[in-house]
């Protein structure tokens, strides 16, 4: 309702008295209104906690899901896609994310024996898949081997030169002046520049040209006949120019005044046609108004007053209302958030309570709430480019370009250097949001429709194999009994659809089917497959990152990092301190004998009791470890009789229940069935249900072969099985639900706890993905340093209440202390 007040305010200033009846501009206003309702644009931005990984590292995220021309919190999603995909464009990862309020936070933690390599972090809603991929999120991380002297190759693609010319306004009118923008690419035009020429038809030079800024340039230039082509000096390449119309009109635009848009047309003929210049940012009209050539020329100016930051797309129409003539303009009115991070002190010791202000207002100095996320590392081990390409310039920049902007921030220094290249810039993009075309579908085609909660979809069938038609589908949480969603109904092949499904991690639902005459003996095939997108878009990025020394280093944080936390118990920023003995007493379920073929060990483990948190993501090697009396996990370099391919690696430990010089690995056992020790690693801990621990007296079944004793596992699917015996009709699966994120560890040290004894390496020192302002926009976090001295860079990122963004950086060095 009130985006419906605001048109028809603006429809009512736009056209004033002086145009009341242009009935056809008025109609073109309204049509254009219609198509932004009925496809309002989604867009998202990842803040990371950094931008290259190590193996078994965790990619902190936070994700802000704005919609519609002020970038406000979407009203519309709920559901986030976030994609870990390689250079050969192979789903590696995928997590799907509650969105509230546009805000989420996400933990993907990268498997063990992930591939070395780049990786693009690439984040969607349903309803953005409409458009173009093009306007995806999508970040590029390097994701590193523990092992050293492997370095990461880029996948590069043998090219050619390529030139391309961009006529202001879109086209070239014979014997009208024009500025012709190009772009040269398939070389190296990094800190290089390059010239050439135009040739007409008859190989008479025209014109000579030379690259100003990453292969872009521009020059003017007078058509007359057709036929021209260009070469680059050095290159024996030809390059056709765009063709040339007999007749026409070019569209030119100059935004260098502060306070308007200056808009000149010039035609090769004059004539008394009525045109209409129109310009809107991201979707909202904010200019409006018939204009008319006086001789071969017309003019006007947009005043940017009436113009949010960002990019203006300023279009000629003629009298049937099809654009003739387009020009992209960025307003820089210098409007971001003034972000400021101040820490209590410029250097702090190890150990140390750090404590750091946040301050948020906007130019005028009032103060702004909103919701921010922080990350604090240490700028010495990683690298993090997320100041040059920050949550601001993609919304504003990069988020409405088709293609990779490299280090956008530049173009936000506000110099009349920067000015020149972003103007530069937009000319040499094309607009790919929106098709003319479309304005005069009422109801566009949207074949992926706006998500707010998760979808079940499946085929009720006989128990013969034909479809059960006109059916009705139940289906319930297992784990908490209570219904999901009224009843679905199948269609006549037996089709059924739940829609808004809202649960978390993989959970067990229960499924019932019913026909006309009640409950029947039916069965289902549940569709769980969901559309892999492919790779567009693949960019390189800056090589600098790949400093050998720096690399090694942080390779061997990584792998220190990784032994501290296993040896130490502490998972997930829990730190197991004392063993658990779990006594009879406490472990008498009535499932429990009826799977083990080896009775009751010593101990006993229910992952039922765990809470889900805790369980999230890990395997049952860290569940046991500080719930089990006497289970270790040595690293598997101590270990006589270790696999080579594994013995090496930082990642495997080997399970003990013996102390003891000659004492080894334990037999392990998978639902009644001999595994390898290190295969327990492939296992998720939310999918067993109990362990049964052997180490004594109940290890002598075992033999010689169970002196260093014995760990039986069992997963969740023999206790649904027995606690939820399947009816007729009914069926148990496990289905994916939305991501349950992990919390970020950090240690406490003002307490005489035993972390105080752990050794604290950690290159993400810090990271708070749910930071609000309050009404003074100021907000407060502490955190306590590592061990390892160097410099800490704080990389805060966020967005008003109002849709304004701003980021801020401050930093602090720790001494060494000895």
């Amino acid at each position: 309702m009130l985006k419906k007040t605001l048109f028809s305010l603006l429809l009512t200033l736009v056209l004033a008295p002086a145009f009341a009846q242009q009935e056809d501009l008025t109609n073109f206003l309204k049509s254009f209104q219609t198509y932004q309702e009925n496809n309002p644009v989604e867009k998202v931005f990842l803040h990371l906690d950094k931008t290259e990984y190590a193996q078994a590292e965790t990619i902190w995220i936070k994700s802000y899901l704005v919609a519609g021309a002020g970038h406000l919190p979407s009203p519309f999603s709920k559901t986030l896609y976030v994609e870990l995909v390689n250079e050969a464009g192979e789903l590696t990862k995928r997590l799907t994310l509650r969105s509230e309020e546009g805000m989420s936070k996400a933990s993907l933690v990268i498997p063990r024996n992930q591939e070395q390599g780049n990786y693009y972090l690439r984040a969607y809603t349903n309803w953005m898949k409409n458009q173009k991929q093009d306007f995806f999120f999508s970040k590029k991380i390097k994701i590193y081997s523990l092992k050293p002297g492997q370095d990461i190759v880029a996948k590069t693609i043998a090219t050619d030169p390529e030139l391309k010319f961009y006529p202001e306004g879109g086209h070239l009118v014979s014997e009208v002046s024009s500025r012709l923008a190009f772009e040269l690419t398939g070389v190296d035009t990094k800190d290089k520049q390059y010239s050439g020429k135009i040739f007409d038809k008859n190989d008479q030079e025209v014109i000579t040209f030379s690259t100003r800024h990453e292969g872009r340039g521009m020059v003017g230039f007078l058509p007359k006949t057709e036929g021209y082509y260009a070469m680059i000096d050095g290159f024996t390449e030809r390059f056709n120019l765009p063709e040339i119309a007999p007749s026409g009109i070019v569209l030119s635009a100059n935004s260098r005044n502060k306070d308007f848009i200056t808009v000149s047309l010039k035609s090769n003929q004059p004539n008394k046609k009525a045109y209409y210049l129109v310009a809107h940012t991201r979707g909202y009209i904010t200019y409006a108004s018939q204009i008319r050539l006086t001789g071969t020329r017309g003019f006007s100016k947009i005043n940017k007053t009436n113009l949010p930051e960002g990019i203006t797309h300023v279009a000629l129409l003629n009298e049937a209302m099809q654009p003739i003539g387009e020009r992209l303009v960025f307003v820089d009115k210098q409007e971001g958030l003034v972000v400021k991070v101040s820490p209590n002190k410029d250097s702090y010791g190890p150990r140390e309570l750090a404590t750091v202000g946040i301050k948020v207002t906007d130019q005028t100095g009032k103060p702004v709430q909103g919701s921010f996320s922080l990350s604090a590392f240490n700028a010495g081990l990683v690298q993090n480019d997320q100041s040059v390409y920050n949550i601001r310039t993609h919304l504003l920049l990069g988020s409405d370009l088709p293609g990779h902007i490299k280090d956008p921030a530049q173009y936000f220094a506000g110099d009349e250097e920067a000015n020149q290249q972003l103007d530069l810039l937009m000319m040499v993009n094309g607009w790919s949001r929106f098709d003319w075309s479309d304005l005069g579908q009422s109801e566009p085609e949207n074949n992926y429709p706006v998500e707010i909660g998760l979808n079940l979809e499946g085929q009720l069938m006989k128990n013969n194999g034909g479809p059960a038609k006109d059916g009705k589908v139940l289906v319930v949480n297992a784990s908490q009994g209570t219904a999901e969603t009224p009843y679905a109904l199948a269609d006549e092949q037996g089709y059924f659809k739940f829609q808004n499904l809202h649960f978390y991690d993989t959970t067990m639902l229960r499924l019932q089917g019913f026909q006309r005459a009640g409950m029947k003996n039916v069965k289902f095939r549940i569709d769980s497959s969901f559309e892999v997108l492919p790779l567009k878009n693949s960019y390189e990025i800056n090589s600098v990152f790949d400093n050998p020394l720096r690399v090694d280093a942080f390779r061997k944080y990584a792998k220190t990092a990784l032994q501290i936390d296993s040896t130490y118990r502490r998972v997930n920023g829990i730190t197991y301190l004392g063993d658990v003995t779990v006594t009879a007493d406490k472990r008498k379920e009535k499932y429990r004998v009826l799977q083990s073929q080896y009775g009751e060990g010593e101990s006993y483990l229910n992952f039922d009791e765990i809470p889900f948190e805790q369980k999230s993501g890990r395997d049952p090697y860290n569940l046991l470890l500080g719930r089990v009396a006497g289970f270790t996990m040595l690293p598997a370099q101590q270990q006589i009789g270790i696999d080579p391919s594994i013995k090496d690696d930082p990642i495997y430990r080997v399970p003990r229940l013996r102390q003891g010089p000659f004492v080894g690995a334990p037999l392990v056992f998978l639902d009644n069935v001999e595994i390898g020790w290190e295969q327990v690693y492939e296992l998720q801990a939310v999918d067993i249900d109990y362990v049964e621990i052997y180490k004594s007296s109940s290890a002598a079944m075992f033999g010689t072969r169970g002196a260093s004793g014995a760990i039986a596992i069992y997963t969740l699917k023999g206790k649904k099985m027995f606690e939820n015996q399947p009816r007729p009709g009914m069926l148990f699966t496990k289905l994916p639900g939305y991501h349950a994120p992990r919390e970020f560890y950090a240690p406490r040290y003002d307490t005489k706890r035993r972390q105080r004894y752990i050794p604290d390496e950690r290159a993400t020192i810090f990271w708070a993905p749910m930071i609000s302002t309050n009404s003074d926009g100021e907000a407060m976090i502490d955190f306590y340093t590592p061990d390892q001295s160097g410099y800490v860079t704080i990389d805060l990122q966020g967005i008003s209440l109002s849709g304004n963004t701003g980021f801020g950086s401050s930093g602090f060095s720790i001494r060494s202390d000895f």
